[in-house]
């Protein structure tokens, strides 16, 4: 995400694992792994793994954090890529938004749900 222009020309390099820090810099992406579930097989190991993975669009404003969610919707939608051996493949499964306080300010949050494939 760090090297999508459309994202890095919105949030900068504020793109995190986790939890955002309290009071952090807006706006920014934080990113959970909700569920990682290998593929059925019948026999052996499975070699793809279907993760779930939510970005939280943090923003001081509605439109701001909207964008931020349409610019990782655009970048993750159908986004195929091979890293070092591995296969992952990208797709949107959801998307919604609200307002929340954070550290003493309101913060807008535009949520969007990846689907991300990968090989193991």
């Amino acid at each position: 995400m760090l090297a999508s222009a459309g994202i890095a020309g919105i949030a900068g390099n504020h793109v995190d694992w986790g939890l955002r820090p309290a009071g952090d810099q807006m706006p920014g992406v934080e990113l959970f792994v909700i569920s990682d579930v290998p593929e059925r097989r019948m026999a052996g190991n499975p070699t793809w793994h279907d993760a779930r993975v939510q970005a939280n669009c943090w923003a001081a404003t509605p439109g701001e954090a909207i964008r931020l969610r349409r610019a990782v919707a655009t970048f993750a939608e159908g986004l195929r890529e091979n890293v070092d051996g591995k296969k992952y493949r990208v797709f949107v499964i959801d998307a919604d938004g609200r307002t929340e306080p954070d550290a003493g300010r309101i913060a807008h949050r535009a949520q969007v749900d990846l689907r991300i494939s990968y090989q193991v």
